[in-house]
């Protein structure tokens, strides 16, 4: 079993450390696991694992491990005198394997071992399982909250759905003809087509198959989930490193950040007309206008929504969409607030490596509502109200194991006051 044997540098109690336990086809691998990375988006349909594992190639071909062996990943958080913190289990699916064949001995001892890292790119089983679901029905007069958990409660195994209330979307749909495909192409296609919030959705599985639909823009409304500090590295602030709740990060090394609402406004256009077709006129016409639209179903930090673009190289008055096609259903633009705020949510990423405080668990709850807090003079703008994009958490095997992440954050406006 491979355990470390001493603290890990930088976490936030001196006592934690992680465990793990690795079944490749029921053989035991723990001892060989040298690297686990784990990857969560808001576009990602369920969690990703890379795992590195230092064994003889050739067992993939003696064994014939080929992916459809099962693949089980428990993960401990442990504590003072192996106190058990947090356990989480993975049950895996391998869709591609990687290992380098050396040369060898046409005969060689049965005992023989040629080790090298063998790379296992994985998925979460139940998950995959649910998003890839065949459906093929007819909904008739239901709205689209109504008929999307029709289709998990009548065809999947789900452990729940979690399903935000806030800014639904309203419409009737007096028919939806569903050709075979999969649950998770379903959804995507209401909401492009019809809008499932007014806001932008996140649409993903956890590791444990529950399903998560979210309105990204209603979250930095609601009060923060995580707290993530930019410190610098001179300040002693024991509130912030000592924490234990699994819900202050911080981080004291560079930060990333990204604006590009120039390119942004210059393929989306400041202006917009849609040309609807609803069912009882033979046309519609909806202008939107989108720094107008940005503010309000846009994730934005409310300090300072203003949103900056060259206004004299992209002129609404000369550069205007035309959007075609759109069925405009009984004059209802949820479709509109729902496509165009995908669109913008991210004009602002903040990517920040962090120092301590990895709680597994936590950090793979992507489209949750992060606040940001520097204290550091120059990073002040940087604050503010964001939204978890995604993660990626690995565990680095060297005299003991070593952890680390990345936060993906993002949002519509550039800065705060």
């Amino acid at each position: 079993m491979a355990q470390s044997s001493t603290p890990l540098g930088g976490y936030w109690h001196p006592d934690i450390t992680y465990d793990f336990i690795l079944k490749l086809g029921g053989k035991d691998y723990s001892t060989d696991l040298q690297r686990l990375e784990i990857r969560s988006a808001i576009t990602l349909p369920y969690q990703h694992l890379i795992l590195d594992v230092f064994m003889d190639p050739r067992d993939i071909l003696q064994n014939s491990f080929f992916g459809q062996q099962e693949i089980k990943l428990t993960v401990r958080l442990l504590g003072k005198v192996a106190e058990t913190l947090e356990t989480i289990e993975f049950d895996l699916m391998a869709i591609d394997t990687q290992g380098d064949y050396g040369p060898a001995e046409s005969n060689y001892l049965t005992d023989q071992m040629e080790r090298s890292i063998v790379r296992f790119k994985t998925v979460c089983v139940d998950p995959y399982k649910t998003m890839s679901t065949l459906v093929n029905e007819v909904q008739l007069n239901k709205t689209p909250d109504a008929i999307i958990s029709d289709l998990f409660n009548n065809n999947t195994n789900i452990n729940e759905l979690n399903y935000d209330t806030d800014g639904r979307s309203k419409l009737t749909i007096d028919q939806l003809i569903i050709p075979p495909t999969t649950i998770y192409n379903v959804v995507n296609y209401i909401d492009e087509t019809y809008g499932v919030f007014n806001g932008a959705m996140g649409f993903h599985s956890t590791y444990d198959n529950k399903i998560k639909i979210q309105n990204l823009t209603k979250k930095v409304k609601t009060a923060q989930k995580y707290t993530l500090y930019l410190t610098s590295t001179d300040q002693k602030q024991p509130e912030v490193f000592e924490a234990s709740d699994g819900k202050v990060f911080y981080s004291k090394k560079d930060v990333r950040s990204a604006y590009n609402a120039n390119s942004r406004f210059a393929v989306e256009a400041p202006g917009h007309t849609y040309i609807t077709k609803p069912r009882d006129q033979l046309s519609g016409i909806i202008l939107v206008d989108s720094e107008a639209f940005i503010k309000e179903y846009g994730i934005i930090e409310p300090n300072n929504p203003r949103i900056y673009y060259n206004r004299n190289a992209i002129d609404i008055n000369k550069r205007i969409s035309y959007e075609r096609d759109k069925t405009g259903y009984d004059q209802d633009e949820t479709f509109i607030n729902a496509n165009l705020s995908q669109s913008i949510l991210d004009m602002t990423t903040l990517e920040a490596e962090i120092d301590g405080n990895l709680p597994l668990l936590n950090l793979m709850e992507v489209g949750e509502h992060v606040k940001v807090i520097s204290n550091v003079d120059d990073h002040l703008k940087l604050g503010g109200a964001y939204i978890l994009k995604g993660s990626d958490i690995q565990f680095v095997k060297a005299t003991t194991w070593e952890s680390f992440a990345r936060m993906y954050l993002c949002r519509s406006n550039i800065a705060q006051q």
